[in-house]
């Protein structure tokens, strides 16, 4: 009997030790090599480049593997603005629906950001643009620019351009015909414009509570003094310099009202 109880606690310490042995060995962690590879937009509906898309469209894009969906949605947008019921995923697809009709003879132009991750965390390789029409051609117009404070590129800036004067009297701003977001350098750049015979009024701002108004007196912004004059086909506006210091002036009273299809307005 104590030649048994002698050599329990032995066997205790050689089960520990091959445990330990176990849990130390070097490889690759469980379910193989670590992912690296940039996922990829492998389909869209409508196609890339696509005219005459049905107006009751819903825009479909599909990755080569499973994505984060939550910065997938956070990097989609599209324009002209469009109002959304609800963005949605089939599978490794993300589906976004119109409340309601696309407006006719419009070119859309729907970009996922760069920060767009798949599953492990794996970013796309470029902002993927798709463009299309419920026409029969695709505008081709192009602003371009940038954003600085102080003389400094401003990432994550909110660019509009709109096809009227903008006024600030009661104190906001809401969304414009077209919007898009700075780069990490603070540059921005629109496809897709249409063609139009008043210059397109850029106005950028930070949007610090990502409501997508800008309210004057708690942000950031300014009008650019140069006017984007997009006039004909393939027709380019660049280089436009927008400097956020100073602000803007609350009692501007140019007139506000654009028309613009309903499902393409911000909500009141």
């Amino acid at each position: 009997m104590g030649r048994g109880r002698a050599y329990a606690p032995a066997l205790a310490l050689a089960l520990a030790l091959a445990f330990i042995s176990g849990c130390a060995r070097v490889g690759l962690p469980p379910g193989g090599p670590e992912d690296s590879t940039p996922p990829e937009v492998v389909t869209t509906v409508p196609e890339n480049g696509a005219t005459e898309a049905g107006r009751d469209t819903r825009i479909k894009i599909g990755f080569s593997e499973a994505m984060n969906r939550l910065s997938v949605e956070r990097g989609f947008s599209i324009e002209p603005t469009v109002k959304l019921r609800n963005l949605m995923w089939d599978g490794a697809a993300l589906v976004a629906r119109p409340v309601a009709e696309l407006p006719d003879s419009t070119t859309f132009v729907v970009t996922i950001a760069q920060s767009a991750l798949d599953y492990h965390g794996v970013a796309i390789e470029e902002p993927f643009v798709l463009m299309f029409s419920t026409g029969g051609t695709l505008d081709t117009g192009v602003i371009s620019g940038a954003v600085s404070l102080m003389g400094e590129g401003v990432p994550g800036a909110t660019v509009w351009a709109c096809r009227r004067s903008v006024s600030t009297v009661g104190g906001v701003v809401r969304s414009c015909r077209y919007a898009t977001v700075t780069a990490s350098d603070g540059t921005f750049r629109f496809v897709g414009v249409a063609a139009s015979e008043r210059p397109y009024v850029l106005l950028a701002f930070v949007d610090a509570n990502e409501d997508n108004v800008y309210s004057v007196r708690e942000e950031t912004g300014r009008i650019a003094d140069t006017a984007a004059l997009i006039d004909g086909p393939d027709a380019t506006a660049a280089g436009i310099q927008i400097e956020l210091a100073g602000g803007l002036d609350e009692e501007m009273t140019d007139d506000l009202e654009e028309e613009t299809p309903a499902s393409m307005r911000e909500e009141e």
